[in-house]
């Protein structure tokens, strides 16, 4: 389990990876300022195909994380904590 908050400040991730029988995906639970929480659920199954050939497979995963999260104005270096 890792934590990471935002660029802004006002987003606080807890990040678990769990492994289940239909594939590995990151939980997450976002606290917001002034907001109830949030949890998401990035299966890593959702990679598109063909960034697979590219890069190795953690910095797949880490990059996918970082796409998922940027709308809550993450970073890949926010979440490098």
């Amino acid at each position: 389990m890792r934590t990471a908050t935002n660029t802004l400040g006002d987003t606080f991730a807890t990040i678990e990876t769990v492994n289940s029988d239909a594939g590995p995906f990151f939980n997450v639970r976002l606290e917001r300022e002034g907001l109830p929480y949030m949890r998401l659920q990035i299966a890593h199954s959702d990679i598109e195909p063909r960034t697979k050939r590219h890069e190795n497979q953690d910095d797949i995963i880490e990059n996918h994380l970082a796409q998922s999260l940027a709308r809550f104005g993450f970073t890949k270096e926010d979440l490098k904590q």
